[in-house]
């Protein structure tokens, strides 16, 4: 791997499912992926379009989750 490949696998997510390239940022699930996560420079990430949920480093850039209007209606509804 050349200093080119290097740097793109610090910007860019690649899913090792489908190989797709966009990714959402997945809400944190466990203490350990609420607090350990970010000392380890990761972020929990989900593809976008096969849905594999995995860890990648946060200098790679993913998409905001979007809301579904729902659960916004819900929650406004409770609040």
């Amino acid at each position: 791997m050349g200093p080119s490949s290097w740097s793109r696998l610090l910007e860019e997510f690649y899913c090792r499912g489908c190989g797709f390239r966009d990714a959402y940022r997945s809400r944190p699930r466990s203490f350990f992926e609420k607090h350990v996560l970010g000392f380890l420079l990761l972020q929990p990430v989900r593809c976008e379009r096969c849905f594999n949920r995995t860890y990648t480093l946060v200098t790679i850039a993913a998409l905001n989750r979007i809301e579904s209007e729902s659960k916004a209606s819900q929650r406004e509804a409770n609040g």
